[in-house]
């Protein structure tokens, strides 16, 4: 039984998201279940799955660095009956490996569960071949599939319990390793497809998704409250099935609704958001914070953050700006 306190949510965001995911979160998922299997493509040591091979090494497998071939095996141990939890680095998980993806998991509509690590500029020293800041907008293309984002370590653990319950494909991103900012201190309810509403706002709405923006959103609430501005704080865990339920009761209140998300502004968070307004018929205007449809310079993940303008401090003067 997991405790969710404020104790083990900075014991959590200590030890990083992967061991958080995989030692905390996973691990009633694999002991109590023999039908579970989980592949990683040559991040054992990175992932923090050192002891669940150990624990169970006939039901962990180790593809070396062959992302494709680990789809299409994962694809046929779940047609005979297996769950496949599934982990590399986020781009190849997805870009590099779009067309399994897409037959296999979506088209198929396979029990299989995809989770990508360094995601959005989490890797930006690497350059940008190690960049995932397009697999929300190929994901989210894809039948069948389930697209979450998690705004710390606590909600990324409720997110692997969840999966248990979803018969079907799902993708899980996270950006960031270590000393992930602490959204939730406490226990709350987790449900796939409805989002969470942090803080309560009378003026603009900031609606944003994944670990260092979602805090980054509170902390320009709290930047914008000094100057007289009342902004709500939405967390979008779930980027589909998108709660379009909020949306519209967000549509319906505000004049000025920002999205703030880690990923290309082309097809993420704020297209999804943007489809379901215009489907609402709003009338007012969206903010859309995000990376920009351009090469950045290579550097480490607080650099990148600042060069795409996604930091506090910048998310308000961003703000500022278009009111």
């Amino acid at each position: 039984m997991i405790e969710y306190n404020k104790k083990n949510a900075r014991l959590w965001s200590i030890m990083g998201i992967n061991p958080a995911i995989w030692s905390v979160g996973f691990a009633d998922t694999i002991s109590n279940d023999k039908s579970v299997i989980v592949l990683t493509a040559d991040l054992k040591r990175y992932s923090g799955l050192q002891r669940t091979f150990e624990n169970y090494p006939d039901r962990c497998l180790n593809v070396g660095i062959a992302e494709q071939n680990m789809v299409g095996i994962a694809a046929g141990m779940s047609m005979c009956g297996f769950k496949t939890y599934m982990t590399t680095y986020a781009p190849f998980m997805t870009l590099r490996c779009a067309d399994q993806v897409r037959h296999l998991m979506g088209n198929l509509n396979l029990d299989m569960k995809a989770i990508g690590s360094a995601a959005g500029l989490s890797a930006g020293l690497s350059g940008p071949s190690l960049l995932a800041i397009n697999d929300i907008a190929l994901m989210r293309s894809i039948p069948n599939m389930t697209v979450l984002s998690p705004a710390d370590c606590m909600e990324a653990i409720k997110m692997m319990e969840a999966m248990r319950t979803i018969n079907g494909p799902v993708y899980m991103r996270f950006c960031g390793a270590t000393r992930i900012p602490v959204v939730y201190d406490d226990d709350y309810e987790f449900i796939v497809g409805k989002g969470k509403v942090l803080r309560q706002g009378s003026d603009i709405a900031l609606i944003a998704t994944g670990t260092d923006l979602v805090s980054a959103a509170l902390k320009a609430a709290e930047i914008l409250a000094d100057d007289q501005l009342s902004a709500q704080v939405v967390n979008i865990h779930t980027i589909k099935p998108l709660d379009n339920e909020l949306i519209d009761s967000i549509a319906k209140k505000y004049r000025l609704i920002v999205t703030i998300e880690e990923h290309n502004i082309i097809g993420g968070l704020g297209s999804a958001v943007a489809e379901r307004l215009t489907a609402s018929g709003f009338k007012g205007k969206q903010l859309f914070l995000g990376v920009e449809d351009k090469n950045y310079i290579a550097g480490n993940r607080a650099f990148m953050l600042d060069q795409a303008g996604l930091t506090a401090e910048k998310i308000v003067q961003n703000i500022k700006f278009v009111l």
